[in-house]
């Protein structure tokens, strides 16, 4: 007999991952939704006290089902809520019926199929083609308990930020203002929010981000501690319209072109403040060589790996400290 803890739906999400990291969560069994709450299965005894955060939950013997084994071994792929993209360049390695068979039976509610082609202009919008199912464009993204409505094609949206929009959202402190000059629908400034009491100023230059980064403030109004302003316009202009040294915190998720907006960063921040720049690189030396040019009198903390983007291309995150004798 399976044990689970009973969770309310508001923590199901932060009570996985805490189960994840510690090692406790049941993978032969399937968590199961009730009306207003989830049966998490779990590798305890019956009575066993398991503690998550400042919560404690009692595990019991629960009747939940088992997963399903399958052999299927899938590519690489993005699942956004009910729609699966994968790279094109898995269709070389694939029959394409065969593809789509095993996706669809790995995931078996999906709608949509697509296949990204490549990415396009500064607004850095994915090109898309429909591999199989219906042509759905909008779907709604979950992070954290957070959502995010997305339009497939017309915005950048990556759902492997998502532990990275939590991880910087974390390291963010309450009361900072905190400046996001390339916030697309709103991935960083609205996780913030969420969990502090800062003052976040989101900016997107693409129109159709700048309407889903309200869309989706509005979405998560009830979740949100802090404040979020949305702009829209290029980031060079920022400040132009904010006051000089306004920022604790700026975040730069630009990574083709971050280090072409160094005179923005230093206006935006104050002496002492952080930024976290995202930029493309194939070598984490000559990265450095590059931020050392750019940001001639500033502090490098640390340049870390966020994701891989080709074979030996990375996305780094790089979190550099403005002097504060300037």
């Amino acid at each position: 007999m399976p044990v689970c803890i009973e969770v309310s739906r508001e923590l199901a999400e932060t009570v996985l991952r805490e189960l994840r990291k510690q090692g406790l969560l049941d993978d032969l069994h399937l968590v199961q939704r009730r009306d207003s709450s989830v049966l998490i299965p779990v590798k305890e005894n019956p009575g066993s006290q398991v503690r998550i955060g400042e919560y404690i939950f009692t595990a019991v013997e629960c009747s939940v089902p088992e997963k399903k084994k399958t052999s299927v071994k899938l590519p690489s792929l993005d699942v956004i809520g009910d729609v699966v993209i994968i790279r094109e360049n898995v269709l070389g390695l694939w029959d394409t019926s065969e593809l789509i068979n095993a996706i669809r039976q790995v995931y078996p509610r999906v709608k949509s199929i697509w296949i990204k082609e490549l990415t396009v202009d500064e607004y850095r919008k994915p090109v898309l083609r429909l591999l199989w199912g219906e042509e759905k464009r909008e779907v709604v993204a979950k992070e954290h308990g957070l959502q995010f409505k997305v339009k497939l094609g017309e915005v950048y949206f990556n759902p492997r930020l998502s532990e990275e929009h939590h991880r910087l959202a974390e390291a963010t402190k309450s009361g900072e203002v905190v400046v996001d000059a390339f916030t697309g629908i709103g991935g960083f400034a609205i996780h913030i929010a969420s969990l502090k009491t800062s003052l976040v100023i989101a900016n997107d230059a693409n129109p159709v981000a700048y309407k889903l980064l309200v869309e989706n403030i509005e979405l998560n109004k009830k979740k949100l501690k802090g404040t979020v302003i949305p702009l829209n316009m290029d980031a060079r202009e920022l400040p132009f319209i904010l006051r000089e040294g306004l920022a604790d915190r700026v975040i730069a998720d630009l990574p083709m072109w971050s280090t072409e907006f160094a005179d923005v960063y230093n206006k935006l921040l104050k002496p002492g403040g952080i930024l976290h720049l995202y930029r493309l690189s194939r070598d984490e030396y000559l990265l450095l060589e590059e931020l050392e040019n750019a940001f001639s009198n500033w502090e490098i903390l640390e340049c870390r790996i966020v994701m891989e983007y080709a074979p030996r291309t990375g996305i780094f995150r790089c979190d550099l400290v403005k002097s504060k004798h300037v």
